[in-house]
């Protein structure tokens, strides 16, 4: 593994994990403002280690790698989390569309993968409009309190909604794209 900005930014939001689990789990309400703090601070090193990748020209096979599993742990282990505070059904729903979607991707890219086919799953624009909104949704979901009159927890479950149904039409894309290789 090569450290540079871009790798070390990345592993950076990957140590962020433990310590949001520790304290949630330690008080989900007394640490919620740290808690907010830190997923903010992991959703930024999310930006600028693909930024300076691209910028300083310091891609890796390895970067490239961890990238999207340090995305998909910060985002499934928060959802994971406030799974413990809310079992309403308009809130787990989102929740499991948004990890199955994320498994399932997994599969038809190490399918891809075993196939030796080409197909290159690009990301597509749905997709980081998805990513965006997921991650205000998280970030208004771990602040938890009203601000100016708003209902933040509630406007935070909207915008998952919103994220779980953007998630489902790039899922099919992807199955779409990938199909004639997933049923060989």
């Amino acid at each position: 593994m090569k450290f540079n900005i871009p790798n070390s930014l990345t592993l950076v939001r990957i140590l962020l994990i433990p310590i949001i689990v520790c304290l949630f789990l330690l008080s989900p309400q007394g640490y919620r403002t740290i808690i907010f703090s830190l997923f903010l601070l992991a959703t930024i090193t999310d930006y600028l280690d693909g930024f300076f990748a691209r910028y300083m020209k310091q891609v890796t096979n390895f970067g490239t790698f961890l990238d999207p599993v340090a995305d998909k742990l910060l985002v499934i282990i928060t959802l994971i989390l406030l799974i413990t505070e809310n079992q309403d059904i308009f809130f787990l729903v989102p929740v499991l569309i948004i990890i199955t979607r994320e498994f399932l991707v997994i599969a038809i890219r190490q399918r891809l993968a075993e196939a030796g086919d080409n197909i290159k799953l690009s990301v597509l624009f749905i997709s980081k409009i998805k990513t965006a909104i997921q991650l205000i949704s998280l970030l208004l979901l771990l602040y938890k309190f009203p601000l100016l009159g708003i209902d933040i927890y509630q406007l935070g479950i909207h915008l998952l909604q919103i994220a779980s149904l953007l998630t489902l039409i790039s899922f099919f894309y992807y199955v779409k794209k990938s199909w004639n290789v997933i049923i060989k």
